[in-house]
């Protein structure tokens, strides 16, 4: 059975237009995704699988500046909390677990910092640290491709933004020739070289890389430039029940951020994953289980 993709949208308080898509059947325990960067509202089937096999209704908005979401130049992490409540307004939701992947996960913390009667729980997966953490080496472990992207985020969008179109380029490029999406400076572990490697066979893969690069390169800049401002909420107001998920030989987030994290979130809980940044069956399912559970 392949759970259907239902779209979505609304126009935000200030204007803009704000898509999202919606998966499994109505009634189901209830989870907001936040996709990494560059991300995409349109999920895979590996993503969607966990949807049917825990009874799970989800929804996945394109943050601002990927697909047909307006971009909202200047955000911060937190603006991102607006459009969830939105969105969840909309479907007639009141409260909800929430997680996110990599670029994802801090917009995933923000709603359980700022939505705290509504977030049952919250997971962060492969994510990163604000930038400004006291005593964390935010780049140490980092491979170069993200050190590089990173730095000239923090000079500014006219900086940064040639080098996002043409790793866009290159990605889709890539692909198309049946090679892994992402450049060797990126220094990714095997594991995730064979992970990626195995999602191009996947129905809709193309449509889905050129959604998440070509059609988001604004959302991307975007993201890479909130994450190094301040996120606009501190992690240790956090309350409701929030685990850290992270892999020891992640390079793109190293696991020194899932430390940090778990240090300053109360009560935190610890997770560590079987090797790199990607996600596989076992550890979805695994998320999913978390999430849903009651304890």
């Amino acid at each position: 059975m392949t759970v259907a993709e239902e779209p979505g949208e609304f126009r935000a308080a200030d204007g803009r237009t704000v898509t999202f898509s919606r998966y499994g059947s109505a009634g189901g325990r209830r989870v907001v995704f936040h996709s990494g960067t560059p991300g995409t509202r349109h999920l895979g089937p590996r993503m969607v699988a966990p949807v049917e096999s825990h009874g799970v209704e989800l929804l996945v908005l394109d943050r601002p500046g990927y697909g047909t979401s307006t971009r909202r130049p200047g955000r911060y992490i937190a603006d991102v909390v607006d459009d969830v409540a939105s969105m969840v307004d909309l479907v007639g939701w009141d409260r909800f677990a929430v997680w996110g992947g990599s670029g994802g996960a801090p917009h995933a913390l923000a709603c359980a910092a700022l939505l705290p009667d509504r977030v049952e729980r919250c997971a962060s997966v492969v994510g990163p640290a604000p930038f400004d953490a006291d005593g964390l080496q935010w780049f140490e472990g980092m491979s170069p491709g993200n050190v590089e992207e990173y730095t000239l985020a923090i000079e500014g969008e006219d900086a940064y933004r040639p080098l996002v179109e043409r790793l866009a380029r290159e990605t889709i490029d890539a692909a198309r020739r049946g090679e892994v999406p992402i450049p060797d400076v990126y220094d990714l572990p095997e594991s995730d070289r064979a992970s990626l490697l195995a999602r191009m066979s996947d129905p809709g893969y193309m449509d889905r890389l050129v959604a998440s690069n070509l059609d988001g390169v604004d959302g991307w800049i975007d993201d890479c430039i909130a994450a190094i401002k301040p996120w606009g909420f501190d992690p240790a107001a956090i309350t409701v029940p929030t685990s850290v998920w992270y892999g020891p030989d992640d390079v793109l987030v190293p696991s020194s951020h899932a430390q940090w994290l778990l240090s300053h979130i109360p009560g935190a809980e610890r997770h560590v994953l079987p090797s790199g940044h990607m996600l596989e069956a076992a550890e979805l399912d695994a998320i999913f289980s978390w999430l849903l559970s009651d304890g």
